[in-house]
């Protein structure tokens, strides 16, 4: 794949110096990679915040009571007996950072939480019902305040960087909802 992607971009690199001058084409290089190092920070910096918050939470008992309910709200969707205390933290906290909108903070209490599930997962080669549900709720990451989103309108100087917000929680209703029943579908035939 890596041989497919260089060939593409020495071809269009080529052929941009051949119909451009070189300079247009270093020019547009330079100031991708500036684009690409500034939402680079935005993100991190996004993620930076929101890990050290969950961090701060964590650390505390509030956070833990506060996972217990929202997992509590979800908790149809698994099997009680494949979810153990520890995993239903994780997953109520990547749900949290899901529906916050701060994806790239999700990450680590999803890896988590897959790891938790694992523990109590009796055929240690395939997924059970739980990680499934798990990973379906992780990609379809439903999100109320899209945070990412609206930072990076923000950097590019957007007139109304919230304005994504309906459009957001919208499509992502709607794609959890196709993704969880597509799932239990084909869960019926998998089992």
């Amino acid at each position: 794949m890596s041989f497919i992607w260089s060939t593409f971009l020495i071809i269009c690199i080529v052929f941009s110096c051949i119909f451009l001058s070189p300079q247009v084409v270093v020019e547009s290089i330079s100031n991708s990679s500036k684009g690409a190092i500034e939402n680079i920070f935005v993100i991190a910096s996004m993620l930076i915040f929101w890990s050290g918050m969950f961090n701060i939470l964590s650390n505390c008992s509030f956070l833990s009571k506060f996972a217990k309910k929202v997992y509590n709200f979800f908790s149809f969707l698994f099997k009680k007996e494949e979810v153990s205390e520890k995993a239903k933290e994780y997953i109520s906290l990547n749900i949290i950072s899901n529906l916050m909108g701060v994806g790239n903070a999700a990450t680590v209490n999803s890896l988590k939480g897959i790891e938790e599930l694992q523990k109590n997962n009796r055929d240690k080669k395939k997924l059970n019902r739980s990680m499934a549900t798990f990973i379906v709720l992780n990609t379809a990451s439903m999100q109320i305040i899209p945070t990412s989103m609206i930072s990076l309108r923000t950097l590019y100087n957007s007139q109304n960087p919230s304005e994504i917000i309906l459009p957001v929680i919208s499509v992502s209703v709607i794609s959890l909802i196709v993704a969880l029943i597509s799932l239990r579908i084909m869960w019926r035939y998998y089992e």
